[in-house]
């Protein structure tokens, strides 16, 4: 990795030598409510003071903040946002080289009377840009005492399977970032983490379905950008908050933000810790049919999920002068847990005259500690956008635990027992990520703007599976279930794009990505060793029309793969329960998606996106039954083809000042060809997604908060997975100057997020009816402090998609 550093830092050296810098003239300022908040992507534009032509425009950023580059003349400013009035300056000279700092402009809320109560109007929860979906979460009471993973679970044409795995638009394959960085995680410690993580600290999710070349080609549904609330305040500020969450056991929550910008330094803390609980009844109902008997598993069970997250990220950036930054952030966060799950199953056997009953009680506790460190440049070269940053990352996951299983065999007739076994294993996982990545952008030909870059990364991952029989006071190894398996990888990444407006109404981007892939996976136990060395391009095309001012078309293509998870090429079995087990696939291939998307943008708010897909080896769980012994084995493998089609409409409403609506409707068709035994199966669905969020500003500043949705019967590999529907409710209130907020919410009130479904193989079924816990009530109560000024605050560009593989 010596020399991969080395490499980019020579880089940026001779980006910043041949960079010359250029001069035009800057009108800045900072639009905030009436409350002194920062108001995010206001309208800004430009006029002529002669003739009120608009000269151009642009948008506040997350911190209120803008900046128009101009040249001279008198000119005014205009800016309008909705649910507020808008503001125009008197008319102002620019010189060249000059600049108008017009420092903080408040915008007043646009407010209607109603027997005597001011309602503020309500700004739109969705919004729609020109290559992503963005939803606003800050300020929302579900979002109160809520976590993470359940706001992202509300969020336009986002699902979540049985298994914790997301999908969006009915594709899974979606990778997960948090402020532009991958999470590193398998998708069931992903789900413990986002559990883990208060939505208080989120502000909005981004959802992006045909990424750009400049983002990893790993995802082939897309990417979910998680940007969490960032410092704007010079001085010292932050916030302290607290919840309680019931959803049959009892959890708790609880964070500390404080952020200090004095001078060129700007540093903040957050400390976050929570109990995170989880009850889940499952019944498991398995037929394996032969031509001279039959036998049947009937399984229910409870589980109990209990977990104490800690975290903490630390970062600090320096102001080396005005336009170059460097910085360092640390994220440490870990989960001490513990899974309690007991279970009940019946074998019934045609040809045995003595049925089974088997108990089953399994206990797993885990340490899981997830370290990053990043080191971050930035330098903007000009005034006209030409810019070069560079990120060097380290991640270090490990994974501590071990479980118990404890079977007792009886007779299910009698209640005669005939034996019990207990089993033990111990699974410690770790895993060493280095990346290194280089980006400039700059403008080019007039309007044009190219951005490249590279990218380098490598992968270790250790698993070490050992699995013992206890007799009396011995422990014995099972060779048979023990494995120590070593994988490793590196990928290498060059990307470009060159984006420009092509006449008036329409605009092009155009990128192309290439990576190389050496990885190789050897089990030191039986000394297997499976290398690979591949290399694919990624190419990624998007034509912005604007036909007229209220109606827009977006075209969007792009090429995207997905490699296999690290614990899915284990060959090794891992244990679930006496007649169930997972096991790994070395020959695991990635698969290749090509994604079309055209999105429809009627008034500036209504949006009509149709998509396609074909992936190619598909990735699915396939459930092997074994007639012999009436054992089910679920490993990965490559589908041969899955074809998706899709239609999704984002319907935002106002009805009145006082009620916004954001609704969605997704209509998708999904087809999954395999291969199994030699035969060829089909399965396809034509299935719908309905959501509708509702928002109500009360008097006495209280805000209702009403969120349902429902779904039709989808599937997914060899699976049908039944519909659902369910509500949530949220009220939320601030006083004494916004400082102090309290919020109560209610999840899945009438406990109708079910999960059903079922897969059926030549008169073998394999079907489940499981519930997570989803109904729970909660409660927080959140007090901010602040004091000081405004800044503009640095943002980082990390990829890492490589941890999303993760199975830590």
């Amino acid at each position: 990795m010596k020399t991969i550093y080395s490499l980019l830092t020579t880089m940026c050296l001779i980006f910043y030598a041949t960079m010359a810098n250029a001069q035009s003239g800057s009108v800045k300022g900072v639009v905030k409510d009436a409350q002194g908040e920062f108001v995010p992507y206001a309208n800004v534009a430009l006029y002529k003071a002669q003739d009120s032509s608009l000269v151009t425009g642009s948008i506040t950023n997350e911190n209120g903040a803008f900046t128009i580059r101009t040249e001279s003349g008198t000119y005014y400013l205009k800016i309008s946002a909705i649910g507020f009035g808008t503001f125009q300056s008197g008319s102002f000279t620019m010189e060249s080289a000059g600049e108008k700092n017009f420092g903080d402009i408040s915008l007043q809320d646009d407010v209607q009377v109603m027997d005597a109560v001011e309602v503020k109007a309500l700004r739109p929860m969705v919004r729609m840009e020109a290559d992503k979906m963005v939803v606003s979460v800050e300020g929302t009471a579900l979002a109160a005492g809520t976590t993470a993973y359940e706001v992202l679970e509300k969020s336009p044409g986002v699902f979540v399977d049985q298994d914790g795995n997301i999908q969006l638009n009915g594709r899974g394959g979606v990778r997960i970032m948090i402020d532009g960085r991958p999470t590193y995680l398998s998708m069931a410690d992903l789900q413990n983490m986002l559990q883990g993580m208060s939505a208080d600290n989120i502000k909005d999710i981004e959802i992006i379905s045909n990424p750009s070349a400049k983002y990893d080609a790993e995802g082939n549904a897309g990417i979910i950008n998680i940007q969490l609330k960032k410092n704007t305040i010079q001085g010292l500020n932050g916030s302290i908050s607290g919840g309680y969450q019931y959803n049959g056991l009892s959890g708790y929550n609880g964070s500390l933000t404080i952020n200090y910008k004095k001078d060129k330094w700007n540093t903040f803390f957050n400390g976050d810790i929570a109990r995170r609980t989880r009850i889940r009844t499952s019944e498991m109902y398995r037929e394996f049919n032969r031509a001279t008997e039959s036998s049947i598993f009937d399984q229910e069970g409870r589980e109990e999920v209990i977990r104490v997250a800690p975290s903490i990220r630390f970062g600090t950036d320096y102001d080396i002068t005005p336009s170059q930054t460097i910085g360092v952030l640390f994220n440490v966060s870990g989960q001490d847990g513990s899974n309690d799950f007991n279970t009940t199953s019946e074998l019934t056997n045609t040809s045995n005259p003595v049925d089974t009953l088997i108990q089953a009680h399994n206990f797993t506790n885990y340490q899981f500690v997830n370290g990053m460190a990043n080191l971050h440049y930035s330098n903007k070269l000009d005034t006209l956008g030409t810019k070069l940053s560079a990120d060097i990352s380290y991640v270090r996951l490990k994974n501590e635990g071990g479980s118990d299983f404890r079977n007792t065999y009886s007779s299910l007739e009698s209640g005669q027992q005939f034996y019990t076994e207990l089993l033990q294993s111990d699974n410690p996982t770790s895993y060493d990520i280095y990346s290194a990545q280089v980006d400039f952008e700059k403008k080019l030909f007039g309007k044009g703007k190219l951005e490249t870059g590279i990218k380098a990364s490598s992968v270790t991952s250790d698993n070490d599976l050992n699995f013992f029989i206890v007799e009396g006071s011995e422990q014995v190894e099972d060779e048979t279930r023990s494995n120590h398996f070593v994988y490793t990888e590196e990928i290498l990444a060059a990307y470009a794009s060159y984006s420009t407006p092509i006449g008036e109404k329409l605009s092009l981007k155009a990128g192309l990505r290439g990576e190389q892939t050496f990885s190789e996976g050897e089990s030191l136990t039986t000394g297997q060793v499976t290398p690979r060395d591949y290399f694919n391009l990624f190419p990624s095309l998007f034509l912005q029309h604007r036909i007229a001012k209220n109606y827009q078309v977006n075209y969007n293509y792009s090429r995207r793969i997905d490699r296999p998870r690290y614990d899915n090429l284990n060959p090794f079995i891992f244990y679930l329960d006496p007649k169930s087990w997972a096991q790994g696939n070395p020959y695991l291939r990635p698969q290749l998606t090509h994604s079309f998307q055209v999105t429809q943008t009627i008034m500036q708010k209504f949006n009509l996106i149709l998509s396609y897909s074909n992936t190619k080896n598909f990735i699915a769980e396939v459930p092997v039954q074994n007639n012999e012994d009436n054992t089910t084995v679920f490993s990965m493998s490559n589908v041969d083809d899955s074809d998706n089609f899709s239609a999704t409409a984002v319907l935002p409403f106002q009805p009145v000042k006082w009620w916004s609506m954001n609704n969605s409707a997704t209509v998708a068709h999904q087809e999954f060809t395999t291969m199994l035994s030699g035969n060829v199966v089909d399965n396809a669905q034509t299935s719908w997604f309905l959501r509708s969020g509702n928002t109500f500003m009360l008097p006495a500043d209280f805000r209702l908060e009403l969120n349902v949705d429902a779904r039709s019967p989808i599937v997914h590999g060899l699976y049908r997975i039944e519909g659902n529907w369910g509500m949530d409710l949220g009220i939320k209130k601030s006083f004494n100057q916004k400082k102090w907020e309290v919020a109560v919410n209610v999840s899945d009130i009438f406990r109708t997020r079910q999960i059903i479904g079922a897969a059926n193989f030549e008169g073998n079924i394999n079907s489940f009816d499981q519930y997570f816990s989803a109904q729970s009530v909660g409660f927080s109560l959140r007090y901010r402090f602040s004091k000081g000024e405004k800044f503009e605050g640095r943002n980082r560009n990390v990829n890492l998609d490589e941890l999303n593989r993760a199975g830590g």
